[in-house]
């Protein structure tokens, strides 16, 4: 998209950025009344909508009558210019189509449960009998450990004596691990929920739904059907009573132990203490963190990619989200890692429910690898559980910062088809039109649009990465460690806090990071010339704090960036394991590294970058900004993140020169700031209580003087080769210097006044004292001058006073002045110098000249195309090559010493309507040249033009004709006086100004 088409989209947004809502399908289906539906959606602003089946649904779930209207809505949404989306479950959490995929036994869910049975107890257990140990038992902690042949269970008592305690509250007990099956509930449609970790049992799924829809929606995925929902999957609740768990309770899939073998080399039931329970005061546990590494990968490999896979061969698009993301606790409680599923969704996604979700690090999870896979869109299932309450601000604010973090495709919940029954209950506020205020909704999406096409302009300036701490968590976990979705466990809470408190601490001094995990660090990382690599995107710093243990590849990896110059950051306490081991190889290293401890202070210190913006001001660490960039536009977004208390006065630095634009999207107005604030970058502003602002900032070819384009360019007129040095030869005299100083000199010898803005008038002279008038004295003027490289084409030689010139040699070739040209002024006669007589070295002209009272001796020219250079060793002024092309920056370092032409830069491949900006020359005024013309002669130095194909600065003669030799470069007046070399001000060196173009415009296209 080009800057035109982005603007115009800006003041009127597509569909691309606007929000495609859940539409609860919960009650009798009429295609007339979902059409209806459809168009008043289209009317709320909504870009398309995901077809969901919800509490209440009457129609058939996957009968012929859904697919019916399924089709029709997505033909309607297709003749609106909508997207029309599936949802692959009825209701949810995703994977039994209903309840008939878990009809078969075989594919339900199951858990391994720990019974722990003491002394005099009956042994009783749930399941299928799995592995018996004895040992002695205080809490979750266990001592004297034995494993027992299950077939000698029967005899268990034989293992059990009576000791109440060793006396260190330790009781003797036997652990009993069992397999038991998913309960069987009403929300599955009478069956459980699906052993998602089981290949077999998620085919099942895909066939019974995806398959469908590719048979009965003839043709429509993928075109008029854009992709498909998958919401709040997972492997089963661990060591937790949330969804259907409970605290002694594990995942299980019938692979489970060969599979775990395989993997890790040992036998995981003759470890299963280790991973429900600790050995004495040993916390941590390498069992734990294999374990459910292991259910991790059997959830990607044996569901995500294999729907990934089905969406990628149909056309469609895989999106959704799972469960359950606010903190690391939760996501090892229901996942393991969130961020390694990210990996295989298309769009991937999160669900921020309620209205006071401060778990802002959710966004910047799912971004971090949508960012570094190459995802173009983040999905947010957002609004969810807010209440019938809600404001439009309320709902613009809870989209704001999910929008600043990375959010640019919303899902708001809930459209209701009907408020029949408990439908009216299912997480109220319906945003459809049972809301009163559903007509003055579209300004929010339009809004909201405008924001997500804004900031999908470049890539997020982000040059750190933080290390996830998500398997330190998992070494931690066991009975006991979690409550519902939040850790007991001591030391997980510490972890959690030192995560979330880096999250703050980064954002409230806008450091932008991303952050990464480590399996996809390992098979995506790469290091190369000093940046670490992580898929699409790069980084100079990487933190490492909260970590208790790193994988052996994150660490080579880490070497291999400090070794090439990358900087690694430790702060707070070290990881004291390596994959699982206690080592000592992190400390070793971090000695080489940057070492710091854990404040805000030094966080700030080591982590912040140049780049980005600077917020100043009472209350500044509340505004939040999202810096992108596109070549050398950046685009930001500023937040103020307290909902309730305004901010005045803060102070934005955008940095040097920057041309800011403020990008209204409320309006889709697009208006600049003050000339003023461009050169120094600050503005200051007021933010009231949850205050966006949106500033384009240009710095586009902006160039530094230190930071020179080459460009081709045009001159008007020949160059100029100024010879104002001269050995001036009377009688038996003989005068050396500059021109003006010899000339001094020969009026002083032959007693004439000097010629000053005092001296006598010509006229004067011939009416009063024609004798002297009519005097002449004949002198030879010599002017000698070097060449390095002698020109190809012609040298012209442009002198005064051509009356009075009685012969012209150079280097003994006399020059015949029949060939003629005007040069500047009807006083200079110009002369084609004979192309043979000019040669590389030394050079000398000779001048016999009639002196007279009423003239004098003048510097004379040398044009052509060559350039004019300094000899570095000489100092002396030589003639050379003309370079084919000049830098911005003064031009008289670059082969044009003395030209005072104009000089036309050009410029290609800018087509369209330009912005030209922060003009910087020196010369007399700028042309900008396009279709049309444009002259600038006062500041403001901008204008527009179409096409700009030439940017020409007229130059002044200041350089040809001076004053040349002041010590001063400008002075405060400019009299006769001035070009004198006789006193204190003037100097035989050459005293330049600078010429030319001397940096980059800002242009936008």
């Amino acid at each position: 998209m080009d800057e035109r088409e982005l603007r115009q989209e800006f003041l009127e947004p597509g569909v691309k950025f606007r929000a495609k809502p859940f539409w609860a399908w919960n009650g009798k289906l009429e295609k007339e009344e979902l059409l209806r539906q459809v168009n008043i959606m289209k009317e709320m602003g909504f870009g398309g909508f995901f077809m969901h089946s919800r509490t209440g649904l009457r129609t058939e779930y996957l009968g012929e009558d859904w697919f019916e209207l399924i089709n029709a809505c997505a033909d309607e949404g297709e003749r609106l210019g909508m997207e029309a989306w599936l949802y692959d479950e009825d209701r949810y959490p995703s994977g039994i189509a209903g309840g008939m995929v878990t009809e078969n036994e075989e594919y339900r869910a199951g858990f391994l449960e720990l019974s722990i049975i003491r002394a005099g107890e009956k042994m009783e257990y749930p399941g299928k009998l799995t592995a018996v140990f004895t040992c002695q038992l205080k809490d979750y902690s266990f001592k004297r450990l034995e494993i027992v042949d299950p077939d000698d269970v029967k005899n268990i008592d034989i293992y059990m004596p009576e000791l109440s305690e060793d006396g260190g509250g330790y009781r003797q007990a036997v652990l009993v691990f069992s397999i038991v099956p998913s309960e069987c509930k009403e929300v599955y449609n009478g069956y459980s929920f699906l052993d998602t970790m089981n290949r077999e049992a998620v085919d099942c799924f895909i066939n019974l739904t995806h398959e469908k829809y590719k048979e009965k929606c003839q043709g429509r995925l993928g075109k008029s059907i854009f992709g498909i929902f998958t919401d709040e999957p997972h492997r089963g609740a661990l060591f937790s009573s949330f969804s259907e768990g409970k605290i002694n309770r594990v995942p299980y899939t019938k692979d489970l132990f060969p599979v775990f073998q395989e993997r890790f080399g040992y036998d995981l039931k003759r470890r299963l203490p280790y991973l429900f329970l600790r050995e004495g005061e040993n916390a941590f546990s390498k069992t734990a963190m294999d374990y459910i590494e292991l259910c991790q990968t059997l959830f990607l490999d044996n569901f995500a990619k294999p729907i990934q896979n089905w969406c990628s061969g149909h056309g469609m698009i895989f999106t959704g989200h799972v469960l359950h993301e606010d903190s690391l606790s939760a996501q090892t409680v229901m996942q393991g890692s969130l961020m390694r599923f990210y990996e295989y969704m298309d769009y991937p996604g999160i669900d921020i429910l309620t209205e006071k979700n401060t778990c802002w690090w959710v966004v910047k999870q799912v971004d971090s690898v949508a960012r570094q896979i190459g995802k173009p869109f983040v999905l947010s299932e957002l609004y969810g559980a807010t209440g019938w309450h809600m404001s439009l601000e309320k709902y613009k604010q809870m989209g704001d910062w999910q929008t600043l973090f990375g959010i640019n495709l919303r899902c708001p919940h809930l459209l209701w088809y009907t408020m029949q029954g408990q439908a009216k209950r299912d997480y109220p506020a319906s945003i459809f039109y049972q809301s009163a205020w559903y007509a003055e909704y579209e300004k929010l999406e339009t809004y909201f649009a405008r924001a997500g096409l804004f900031l999908s302009q470049g890539d997020a300036e982000c040059e750190l990465l933080v290390i996830n701490p998500i398997e330190s968590v998992w070494a931690y976990s066991r009975m006991g460690a979690f409550s519902g979705l939040e850790a007991v466990d001591r030391r997980i809470s510490v972890i959690e806090k030192r995560y979330q408190d880096t999250f703050q601490i980064l954002i409230g001094e806008n450091i932008e990071f991303d952050y990464g995990e480590e399996s996809i660090i390992e098979r995506h990382g790469n290091v190369q010339k000093g940046v670490l690599r992580i898929g699409k995107c790069s980084y100079k710093k990487v933190l490492v704090t909260g970590l208790d243990t790193i994988r052996s590849s994150t660490l080579a990896l880490l070497q291999e960036f400090r070794k090439q110059g990358g900087t690694v950051i430790f702060a707070g306490e070290l990881p004291g394991y390596v994959d699982g081991e206690i080592s000592g190889a992190v400390e070793r290293f971090a000695g080489q590294c940057v070492r710091t401890e854990f404040s805000c202070s030094d966080l700030w210190r080591v982590c912040r970058s140049e780049r980005g913006v600077k917020v100043n001001g009472e209350g500044a660490w509340e505004i939040l900004s999202r810096v992108k960039r596109k070549d050398d536009i950046w685009y930001v977004m500023l937040l103020n993140s307290n909902r309730v208390q305004g901010h005045p006065d803060i102070q934005i630095d955008f940095g040097m020169d920057a041309v800011i634009e403020v990008w209204d999207a409320r309006s889709g107005q697009i208006s600049h700031l003050l000339p003023d604030n461009r050169k120094s970058g600050c503005i200051e502003i007021d933010f009231a209580p949850g205050e966006e602002k949106f500033y384009r900032i240009c710095r586009s070819k902006c160039k530094k003087e230190n930071e020179p384009v080459v460009l081709p360019y045009r001159l008007s007129e020949d160059n100029i080769f100024v010879l104002d040095m001269v050995t001036a030869e009377l009688q038996d005299q003989v005068f050396c210097g500059e021109v003006l100083k010899v000339d001094r000199e020969l009026r002083r010898y032959l007693e004439l006044g000097e010629r000053s803005g005092e001296m006598l008038q010509p006229w004067y002279i011939e009416k009063k004292h024609p004798f002297l008038y009519e005097k002449e004295w004949p002198v030879n003027l010599t002017f000698d001058f070097q060449v390095k490289k002698r020109p190809d084409g012609t040298i012209w030689l442009a002198f005064e006073d051509e009356e009075h010139v009685a012969e012209i040699l150079l280097n003994g070739t006399v020059c015949a002045q029949s060939f003629k040209r005007q040069w500047i002024d009807l006083c200079f006669s110009c002369i084609c110098l004979p192309a043979d007589a000019v040669k590389e070295g030394e050079n000398q002209l000779v001048i016999r000249y009639h002196y007279q009272a009423v003239n004098g001796v003048e510097a004379v020219y040398l044009l052509g195309e060559f350039g004019v250079n300094r000899n570095p060793e000489s100092g002396v002024w030589e003639m050379a090559e003309l370079l084919p092309k000049i830098s911005t920056g003064d031009i008289t370092d670059q082969g044009l010493p003395f030209y005072s032409g104009k000089i036309e830069y050009i410029f290609s491949g800018l087509d369209g309507r330009c912005r030209i900006q922060n003009l910087k020359f020196s010369g007399s005024c700028i042309k900008v040249k396009g279709k049309e013309e444009k002259l600038l002669l006062a500041p403001p130095y901008e204008c527009e033009v179409e096409d700009l194909n030439a940017i020409e600065v007229v130059l002044t003669r200041r350089n040809t004709f001076g004053p040349l030799h002041c010590t001063e470069r400008e002075l405060f007046a400019y009299g006769p006086e001035a070009f004198l070399t006789e006193d204190q001000q003037c100097q035989e060196g050459y005293q330049l100004l600078e010429q030319g173009l001397l940096e980059y415009p800002e242009i936008f296209v």
